[in-house]
């Protein structure tokens, strides 16, 4: 017996994003579109930086920071997209095998766990962006003096919108299970 294992990319179909309110889809596709427009801006920045340094014998002062802030913006802005066409990375063994109903079990439990870390990381983001800005030492980076709360206020805004996003897809699995079917 042979598994078929395949690491493509999964092609977005819109009738999949079918059941969801489509300002919550152009939101979230307009997220990652800014999300890849700061992704291309990491891309430029550093490569000036590597040119610079390389060639020219100087190098963009602070790059390191600039670009480990701009990660934090493109990771977030992604994961509501990501969840709404489903993109994260599944391991299906176990629950391929079970019926529908099964399988809706399943991505309940998963859903309600998901709820539950982002809610905790938004929280506990909060927290430390609540003491960011209060108080005077280690609010900001080191070479630039970035103020981070912005970045962290980005997180806890992103996290909720996946949370909500989690909350959708908890309550059409759930009408699955209990043989509403899903609309």
């Amino acid at each position: 017996m042979t598994q078929d294992v395949t690491l493509e990319a999964k092609k977005v179909d819109k009738r999949e994003l079918k059941g969801y309110n489509p300002t919550l889809v152009w939101t979230a596709r307009s997220m990652t579109a800014v999300g890849a427009v700061v992704l291309a801006c990491i891309m430029f920045l550093s490569v000036a930086d590597i040119v610079g340094r390389n060639v020219l014998l100087i190098g963009i002062n602070g790059t390191y920071e600039i670009v480990s802030l701009m990660v934090v913006v493109v990771g977030v802005l992604g994961l509501g997209y990501t969840q709404l066409v489903k993109g994260n990375i599944m391991i299906d063994i176990i629950v391929k095998r079970l019926s529908p109903k099964g399988q809706a079990i399943m991505n309940s439990v998963s859903y309600t766990i998901a709820i539950g870390v982002c809610v905790i990381v938004a929280w506990q983001v909060l927290l430390r962006m609540w003491d960011y800005m209060h108080r005077q030492l280690g609010g900001e980076t080191v070479t630039l003096g970035i103020p981070l709360w912005p970045f962290m206020a980005l997180m806890v805004v992103c996290f909720l919108w996946v949370t909500a996003i989690f909350c959708l897809d908890l309550y059409k699995a759930l009408r699955e299970v209990f043989g509403h079917g899903s609309d």
